[in-house]
């Protein structure tokens, strides 16, 4: 299954895309705002994580997604469901960028997709994502993507020794058509 957008094709992962994902996921500036992803990125970390993901894709736990422009079909993202619950009906929406791509708004239209994909293929009611505070930029993706502020956690995760405040929005299948997060 390939999810589309005007600029962007969403795939899931392959085994071949591993090299192009490292060198998104090696910087910094990746990892300095996201939870789950350290610095330095061990390469072969990559190798396990495409499997983790396709195991996830299978059993519906997570659907991920590799984020390539349609231009050149580089690699340049991620974007998914990263946790789902069946029995609530309700996924996480994660994201991330290469940082030589920030600021064109390609992980708002990935996450417009994903959620639109969520609420229809999998008839979720509720699709949410979190950010650290400090993260304003990922909190406006979430802003532009039709979710609504919900709260914060303080001091939710520890991070480089360092307690991270986190922002929590969502977005309800009621919201939709409030909202334009279609394509």
């Amino acid at each position: 299954m390939i999810l589309e957008t005007e600029r962007l094709r969403l795939k899931p992962y392959e085994p071949n895309f591993a090299d192009a994902i490292y060198e998104v996921v090696k910087h910094k500036e990746i990892a300095d705002t996201m939870i789950m992803i350290p610095h330095p990125y061990p390469r072969d970390v990559v190798d396990s994580w495409i499997d983790y993901l396709k195991h996830s894709f299978e059993n519906g736990s997570a659907y991920e997604f590799a984020v390539f422009l349609k231009e050149d079909d580089r690699y340049i993202g991620n974007c998914g469901l990263v946790a789902v619950s069946k029995n609530h009906r309700n996924a996480e929406v994660g994201y991330f960028i290469d940082v030589a791509e920030w600021g064109k708004g390609y992980a708002t239209e990935a996450c417009k997709r994903i959620i639109e994909y969520g609420f229809k293929e999998h008839q979720l009611n509720r699709i949410y994502s979190r950010c650290m505070v400090r993260n304003a930029a990922s909190r406006k993706v979430m802003e532009k993507s039709g979710m609504r502020y919900e709260g914060r956690h303080r001091q939710e995760f520890l991070k480089d020794d360092v307690y991270e405040d986190m922002d929590y929005l969502a977005i309800l299948a009621e919201d939709v058509d409030r909202v334009n997060c279609s394509r």
